[in-house]
């Protein structure tokens, strides 16, 4: 009888040979029903999404980062990943760890920068986002919306794309971060570029680590609702 074909990502990668929540992926037909392209298409939707909301404001903000993450989930949807959502209290509280870290890094970054050339930048993001919607409304949206969305396509789709294209190791970390972060920078904000690549590299190596995406959204949703509430400098929404 013949075997199955081996698939790079049958294994865990070296640094955790045991992790936990690890799915192997056959290749085997995929039964998600997304195109071949679904993936690179929401990938070139948050490259037209970013600068109309954050740079041009063709678009109304919050409403446009909902599509974008309904998008997100139409373009990573695969039969693997409710398997890669299962939460713990172990993936939940590094999630909450390092979405804490994160915060405490953008938030001594907001003291370095305040009187430099970047702060009136950070000074409109914060305003756009604390303008378009009420403070619960935009808690909700952080929590529910962007960060899952985000996670689901960067860290999840993304990143397997790259690790199966690179194996595993430093190198789909790195590509998945520089990708992401060259779409942030689409917003003309240098402060988001520099946000997307510190955090986008924390949450792609919890995504390789642990082969979840719990502690990415967790931390994600962590970080991005704490600089919505405050950042040093800046008055409390």
């Amino acid at each position: 009888m013949l075997q199955p074909m081996s698939h790079p990502t049958d294994r865990p990668p070296p640094e955790v040979p045991t992790r936990p929540g690890w799915v192997p992926r056959r290749p085997e037909p995929d039964t998600s029903g997304r195109p071949a392209w679904a993936v690179t298409g929401g990938v070139l939707a948050a490259a037209v999404v970013y600068p109309a909301a954050f740079w041009l404001r063709a678009v109304p903000f919050w409403p446009a980062m909902v599509a974008l993450a309904a998008v997100s989930w139409w373009a990573a949807w695969h039969p693997y990943l409710p398997a890669r959502l299962q939460p713990t209290r172990r993936l939940a509280t590094a999630g909450v760890v390092s979405g804490v870290a994160l915060y405490a890094l953008c938030c001594a970054g907001a003291l370095v920068a305040r009187g430099t050339p970047l702060w009136p930048g950070v000074q409109e993001v914060a305003g756009l986002a604390r303008r378009s919607a009420p403070l619960g409304v935009a808690a909700l949206l952080v929590v529910l919306a962007t960060a899952p969305g985000e996670e689901v396509l960067w860290r999840g789709a993304v990143f397997a794309r790259e690790t199966r294209r690179l194996g595993a190791g430093w190198r789909p970390v790195a590509t998945t971060t520089a990708l992401y972060a060259a779409v942030v920078a689409l917003s003309g904000s240098v402060a988001l570029v520099l946000a997307a690549l510190a955090c986008g590299a924390v949450w792609a190596r919890q995504r390789q680590v642990t082969g979840s995406l719990v502690p990415g959204v967790v931390s994600h949703a962590v970080w991005g609702l704490l600089v919505l509430l405050y950042l040093p400098g800046l008055p409390a929404f």
